[in-house]
């Protein structure tokens, strides 16, 4: 079975209430729709695995299996077999739409269970639950449950139907909630008086929340989490763009921890909020194991507001910063919109470490992920069934790649202590900005 550092930890820590709950995705997609029909669905795919597999592989004496054991047999972590429920389920998923609470959740020892995400525009979000709060407690039907364990939450989590539950938190507050259908909300904006999220059906009507304003931001700073890089996300992130300009804001801080990626079509048009990148110019190349290249551009919508060139960027990563938010910081960095002075990436403390069992090389701790190669996903229409492949790697427009290496200290980037991994407000958030800003 094959499994790396990274997903083991995913593994042991974390838990998920429904499917909208994932701490991080590490894998950068690029769809593709052909139709390579052979006789079976085991001829399908080993064709379009020796055809189109980023490297070449002996899988002549490969026998006639299930497609999936052939997947984890012969290739890599990133590459993947979908049925065709599978295949409709994370199609849906990746446009967006949802169903459940909203929240990842993890349990340390010596801390209890923390909530490691609550998804923009989900009942937890709208319920005021946030990525660090520490759940003390939970009610569902009069009755008060406790967790010593992840196992304990699993539990109770499975347990759950359509009734409402309440969150009881170590701050004192409590939030109710029940599971919903909903549209992700990828992007939140923050100054020192304000903050901005994505809410309604589509998750595009930018909804002021002036309780989660980051008080010790500078005046003229925003800041800017980007949680993945699907459905919506561009276009939040251009009115994020705009209502950056409308507040007269001169710095901004772009957090990228634990965004593990997504589709190379967001990340285009993300970098093109950017006046340096200039539309049409390189976002980055895909390199194949034929020699063949391909250019994928910065792609505007049209007129649309951009971060001015004179705007001081910063960007914040952790060893779950992967895949299409390494391209990104590559694009930034090649158009001199970002300095490898202004990364700040997490070094996780050692009470982490050891509430883990698991050690800072094993986490990477102090880099980014080191995710440059691409996937791309082939369809069979005749059943319906997927093979997502890596194809390439991935070069920024200045040439370099990060893949197996990733960002660290050795690039000029800065380390941050950290806690946890942890996105948004929070210890790290604070560390941060005063490294920053002094």
């Amino acid at each position: 079975m094959k499994s790396s550092a990274l997903k083991k930890v995913l593994i042991s820590v974390a838990a998920a209430i429904g499917i909208a709950a994932v701490l991080a995705a590490v894998f950068f997609a690029g769809y593709l729709t052909r139709g390579a029909v052979g006789d079976t669905s085991y001829d399908w795919a080993l064709k379009i695995i020796r055809d189109n597999y980023y490297k070449d592989i002996d899988t002549e004496n490969a026998d006639e299996v299930a497609v999936d054991a052939l997947v984890d047999e012969y290739l890599d972590i990133y590459s993947a077999y979908y049925t065709p429920e599978e295949y409709a389920a994370l199609q849906s998923s990746n446009a967006g739409n949802k169903s459940g609470f909203g929240v990842s959740v993890t349990y340390l020892k010596g801390t209890g269970l923390i909530i490691s995400e609550a998804v923009g525009n989900s009942p937890a979000f709208a319920a005021g639950l946030r990525s660090g709060d520490v759940i003390t407690s939970c009610e569902k039907g009069g009755k008060e449950y406790t967790f010593s364990s992840l196992n304990d939450f699993t539990s109770f989590a499975d347990g759950i139907g359509d009734e409402q539950v309440v969150f009881n938190c170590a701050s004192g507050k409590s939030c109710t909630l029940s599971r919903a259908q909903y549209n992700e909300s990828y992007v939140f904006m923050a100054t020192n008086d304000s903050a901005w999220t994505f809410t309604g059906a589509d998750a595009m009507q930018i909804t002021e929340i002036e309780g989660d304003k980051i008080e010790y931001l500078p005046e003229g700073t925003a800041y800017i989490a980007l949680s993945q890089f699907y459905g919506n996300a561009p276009g939040q992130f251009r009115s994020a763009v705009q209502q950056f300009n409308s507040e007269g804001c001169t710095s901004l801080i772009i957090d990228l921890r634990n965004d593990g990626g997504g589709y190379v079509s967001v990340m285009q048009e993300i970098a093109a909020c950017f006046e340096n990148c200039r539309d049409g110019s390189t976002a980055m190349e895909a390199r194949y194991k034929d020699g063949r290249s391909e250019i994928y551009s910065v792609n505007a919508a049209g007129t649309q507001p951009v971060i001015s060139a004179e705007t001081e960027v910063y960007v914040l990563a952790n060893s779950n910063t992967a895949s299409a938010s390494e391209a990104l910081i590559g694009c930034l960095v090649s158009y001199d919109v970002l300095s490898y002075g202004n990364i700040y990436i997490s070094e996780y403390e050692q009470s982490y470490l050891d509430a883990t069992g698991l050690t800072a090389e094993s986490l990477k701790s102090g880099k980014t992920y080191g995710k440059g190669i691409m996937q791309s996903t082939f369809y069979n229409p005749l059943t319906g069934e997927a093979l997502k492949l890596t194809t390439a790697q991935i070069y920024w427009p200045n040439g370099k790649t990060i893949h197996a290496t990733g960002l660290s200290a050795e690039d000029g980037c800065h380390t941050v202590s950290s806690p946890m991994p942890l996105r948004g407000d929070g210890q790290e958030l604070s560390s941060a900005v005063e490294m920053i800003f002094g």
